[in-house]
Order: C-alpha cells, then sequence, then structure tokens
C-alpha cells in the first residue's frame, strides 16, 4: 500500500475535468505558444491566451493580461519578490520575512540583500505562528514587501 501524500503545495493530481481540457494539447495540438510562425504555436498560443483569460475571470482580474503564467513555485516567488523589490526601491528597501519561509523566498531575499535591500526576519513561535505585534513593530515606512507564507509544507503550521 502506497502512502498518504501530504505535499498537496509541490503538486496535486488533476481534476478530471482539467484533464479532460487540456487532453488536446498534450496529444495532437501540441506547440510551442512562443513560437507563432507556424500552426503548431498558434494554436498554443491562442489555447493559453483562452486560459489567461479564463483565469483572470476567474479571481475577478481587472485584465487578463495581469495573470502571469510561471513554472512553478519557485520562479514565481522570485518574480513576486524581485518584481515587487525592483519596483518600490524608491519608496524604501525593507523587506520582512520569516526564518521558516520557502527556500525560493529565503534565496531571493539573500540575493535581494546583496542588491542593497534590508532583509529583516520576523520573529515565530515554537509552532512556527508568526508574532504579529512583533511583526507590526518590524514595519517602518521604508518597508515595502511583507512575504509570510500562508501555511509550512514542513511542519505544517497555518
Amino acid at each position: 500500500m502506497r502512502p498518504i501524500y501530504m505535499d498537496h503545495h509541490a503538486t496535486t493530481p488533476l481534476l478530471p475535468e482539467v484533464l479532460e481540457a487540456m487532453m488536446p494539447y498534450l496529444t495532437e495540438e501540441f506547440g510551442n505558444p512562443s513560437s507563432t510562425t507556424h500552426v503548431y504555436g498558434t494554436v498554443a498560443r491562442t489555447a493559453v491566451e483562452k486560459a489567461r483569460e479564463q483565469v483572470a475571470a476567474l479571481v475577478g482580474a481587472a485584465s487578463p493580461e495581469e495573470i502571469i503564467f510561471t513554472s512553478g513555485a519557485t520562479e514565481s516567488d522570485n518574480l513576486a519578490l524581485k518584481g515587487v523589490a525592483h519596483q518600490l526601491a524608491g519608496k524604501g528597501r525593507r523587506i520582512i520575512t520569516i526564518a521558516t519561509e520557502h527556500k525560493a523566498v529565503l534565496d531571493t531575499a539573500k540575493k535581494l540583500q546583496k542588491e542593497g535591500f534590508e532583509v529583516v526576519f520576523a520573529p515565530i513561535d515554537e509552532h512556527g505562528v508568526v508574532n504579529l505585534d512583533a511583526l507590526r513593530e518590524l514595519m517602518d515606512n521604508t518597508t515595502i514587501l511583507v512575504s509570510i507564507q500562508y501555511a509550512n509544507s514542513e511542519i505544517g503550521t497555518l
């Protein structure tokens, strides 16, 4: 008997309706959506843009252009942290996170620190829960980003 899979942050099984919607693009309608000089890429690009519109409608985005697809959590974390930090660097350079954050966030924070951003760690208790009063005290007018995961996949803290 296989063990119960508990890391649904890393990957989850596809819903049957998602698999059904994706099957044409996994079997017959495959192509590189960035290569639109041929029919394969054009069909793939059309499918990606349709998906972008569907996701935008689902989450209430102002426009589909607000939706960015990434390859996974690490790329998403990098894009979010670096994007916010560089966009708001003129307003401040303080970033607050926690020591038990995802490795992708911690690695990106270290990189930003080397670029001159100040990275501060909010205290957590023995269960990995953030001390909100201490977090508030760390925030000042130079704080441009607070990155704290909602759920920790290693210790299970919410």
